[in-house]
């Protein structure tokens, strides 16, 4: 449970005998089948196909299991589910107001905050080949007269509503473990469960999806009150489920053969008795201070006053002691993982390194339309970190800057511009000369974005995932080069379900803190390993503290 909470979120977490798309297939079911293990549910119908990972469903709830006297309660939620590639499947539910489905007289209509299903799967064990891990999420307002012990009594129901994941483990008792409904959706029967991939990793021409209904329109200083839900602060976390670590399973074991993990929010340690605790914040905080000087090292050949320069001209600030919100920082970059040296056979993955270029200078900026290719403008802040070189030679030898040009369209245009520099000789790294030197066919195919929402409601995590994804073939990129910088211009709006997560991402900015890597896939030999370009961390990035752009 997570405190603070009104109404409560609580999430159940089960081992179900099956395999991932069985139990996909057999929540995702609205037929008369779901009746045999969901004891809440009396009947639903989808009311409209958005696209192929998302539709608006109408659910209605029996009464035997609500208190006494209690009317009964429907649902309209807007439903959207992925799958991962590591074979887990997402589903995440959330309210919505829809004119072909208006409250009805005998029903009261609750509201769904946010919630889902977490379908993960597991090992073999004791003679059983399919298992999987269940984690059902709510926060639902069943809608009572308020009283003072109104947010106790949704705790009671939404408790009640999460023995469906015991429900489930109990069906697939009497079930074989690949078990499919016979009463799938046509929209699930042409869905390629195997081949399906997460959305952000797919190009598609479809309409833009409003996930919240009528309250999208909040500002984000409004989402505080209304609870987001997963807010990771340090009072409010799930003792009995820590998250699961993605890459604890897929390091490269040591010379002992033994694994090591380098989550810094999975570090442990162990004691006496052979038992596994987490160490200290205290270390947590010395390691991410040791990986920050290590990344300071790298770069002690730099010119500082240069950096300082970029750094001020830059419309967004660097975290500092005096600015901790609405700024930027690099992020860590042994929380990401990257293709080994030996990836091609083993398909393994390592930790990565610190990049290769240092994160100088961030541009957060608003427009009517979109702004593109910012960096031959006289004001950006490569030109006037290069008209200053000029002047004062000798400085810094060779810059060549990486610009990574971010645009949310709407009725305001959100522009973030992220700045790397190197100034070793591009000769020296061949995969990043090849990028600069090859064509925008190979530029899409290679340019690839690792995402990590550090903090943040569990809807958004789930949402933006943290699979690797290659921008080019989902997005629409416009390259600007010339002799000292490579702009890459990203367009969010080329894909609406990009822009559709990346709306959601942005009703709770103000709240989120995001991880960033950018790096070019390594697709040969020759090429391998991969390493970091350049890593971000925005902290609690405030809509409106962005700068309009200044004219070209």
């Amino acid at each position: 449970m997570i405190r603070g909470e009104d109404p409560p979120a609580l999430m159940g977490v089960g081992v179900v005998f099956a395999t991932c798309e069985s139990v996909f297939q057999t929540v995702m079911t609205l037929g008369s089948s779901r009746s045999e293990w969901d004891f809440c549910y009396a009947k639903g119908r989808v009311i409209e196909h958005i696209d192929g990972h998302s539709d608006i469903v109408h659910k209605q709830f029996h009464t035997h299991w609500l208190p006494w006297r209690m009317k009964p309660r429907d649902l309209v939620v807007h439903r959207y589910w992925r799958r991962e590639d590591d074979g887990s499947y997402v589903i995440l539910y959330k309210s919505v107001k829809h004119e072909k489905c208006r409250p009805r007289r005998k029903f009261v209509r609750a509201w769904l905050k946010s919630g889902g299903y977490v379908i993960s799967p597991l090992p073999p064990q004791g003679g059983f080949q399919h298992r999987c891990a269940v984690k059902h999420i709510l926060t639902v307002d069943w809608k009572h007269f308020k009283t003072p012990w109104s947010s106790s009594k949704d705790r009671v129901i939404t408790l009640k509503v999460l023995e469906r994941v015991a429900a489930l483990r109990e069906f697939y008792k009497v079930k074989p473990a690949d078990y499919m409904p016979t009463s799938i959706s046509p929209d699930l029967r042409r869905l390629d469960v195997a081949g399906c991939k997460p959305p952000l990793l797919q190009k598609e021409n479809i309409p833009e999806v409003h996930l919240c209904g009528a309250e999208v329109a909040r500002s984000p200083e409004d989402n505080i009150a209304g609870q987001s839900m997963f807010r990771q602060l340090a009072e409010e976390e799930f003792f009995d489920v820590p998250e699961d670590s993605a890459w604890d399973t897929e390091l490269e074991p040591d010379l002992d053969g033994r694994r090591e993990s380098t989550d810094p929010d999975e570090t442990s340690d162990e004691d006496q008795n052979g038992g596994v605790h987490k160490l200290s914040a205290a270390a947590t905080i010395v390691k991410r201070f040791q990986g920050m000087a290590a990344q300071k090292r790298t770069h002690q050949d730099d010119d500082e006053d240069g950096i300082e320069l970029l750094a001020r001209e830059g419309t967004l600030p660097k975290s500092s002691g005096c600015c901790t919100t609405s700024c930027y920082e690099s992020a860590e970059a042994s929380i990401f993982l990257i293709r080994g040296k030996h990836y091609l056979q083993d398909r393994k993955k390592v930790v990565a390194k610190d990049p290769v270029m240092q994160f100088v200078a961030a541009d957060w900026l608003k427009s009517n339309k979109r702004e593109d290719h910012l960096a031959s403008r006289p004001s950006n802040p490569v030109q006037q970190f290069l008209a200053n070189q000029r002047k004062i030679e000798g400085r810094v030898q060779d810059p060549f800057f990486f610009i990574i040009n971010i645009q949310v369209p709407g009725s305001t245009t959100y522009s973030l511009a992220l700045y790397y520099m190197i100034t070793q000789p591009l000769s020296d790294f061949l995969i990043l000369e090849n990028f600069v030197r090859g064509d925008d066919r190979h530029r899409n195919a290679s340019f690839k974005l690792i995402p990590h929402i550090a903090k943040g409601p569990w809807i958004v995590k789930q949402s933006v995932g943290k699979t690797a994804c290659l921008i080019g073939e989902a997005l629409e990129i416009t390259y600007h080069t010339d002799k000292n910088y490579i702009e890459l211009d990203v367009d969010i709006g080329s894909s609406s379900v990009a822009k559709g997560v990346v709306n959601l991402v942005l009703g709770y900015l103000s709240n989120l803190v995001i991880e960033l890597a950018f790096l070019i896939q390594a697709n040969t030999e020759e090429e391998l390993p991969e390493y970091l370009l350049g890593t971000c961390r925005l902290v609690n990035l405030d809509i409106a503290k962005a700068i309009p752009a200044r004219p070209e």
